[in-house]
């Protein structure tokens, strides 16, 4: 009768046990569920809008580049980057501007002076070749579609010059009417 008592003794404690356990961990579970629920959160949209045509300005006064800025641009898109790179590792000075739209779209436009051949190889790496012409023979137009998974669904055009080793690259995630909408608003260096 003693090992009885000591078997039933045993197995409380074990029962206990479990059950202190799961009570401790219902009591931490309810604490951080508490602390997830009172501690605020900003969901507010942390990407700035910035002025890219203050910015252009600023980069032909200081470099003495006209850099692409559509002067209007598409009802209810915006800027989120705008900036000039003249210190790159591979010597190719290029002048980007993003345009985020009202579903989180995304045109990109990057313009490359004096590019060569390994920034644009660079440029299209995740990229498959969709179409290529030269209208005006002073310069060509490459298309190109997002070939990776990462990239799927983003379209790329590259204009190059026939003159000298200047680009435009215009890409994102836009649909291609949105991107004609862009089309129409850039002043590309290569028509003057």
């Amino acid at each position: 009768m003693a090992e009885q008592q000591k078997d039933a003794a045993a197995v409380r404690r074990a029962r206990q046990t479990l059950i202190n356990l799961l009570l401790a961990l219902g009591v931490t579970l309810g604490v951080l569920l508490t602390f997830m629920m009172i501690v605020p959160r900003d969901d507010s949209n942390m990407i700035r809008a910035v002025d890219y045509t203050a910015i252009a300005a600023d980069v032909k006064a200081s470099v003495g580049v006209e850099v692409i800025a559509p002067e209007t641009i598409p009802a209810g898109w915006w800027s989120n980057s705008a900036r000039w790179r003249d210190t790159t590792a591979d010597g190719v000075n290029y002048w980007h501007v993003g345009f985020v739209g009202p579903n989180n779209q995304y045109v990109g436009i990057d313009q490359a002076i004096e590019t060569n051949a390994t920034w644009l190889a660079q440029k299209v790496v995740e990229f498959e070749q969709v179409s290529s012409s030269s209208p005006t023979g002073e310069y060509t137009l490459t298309e190109f579609q997002g070939a990776t998974e990462g990239k799927t669904g983003e379209k790329l055009w590259i204009y190059t010059t026939n003159k000298n080793a200047d680009a435009i690259l215009i890409g994102g995630t836009a649909k291609r009417e949105e991107f004609a909408q862009f089309f129409k608003l850039i002043k590309l260096p290569f028509n003057d």
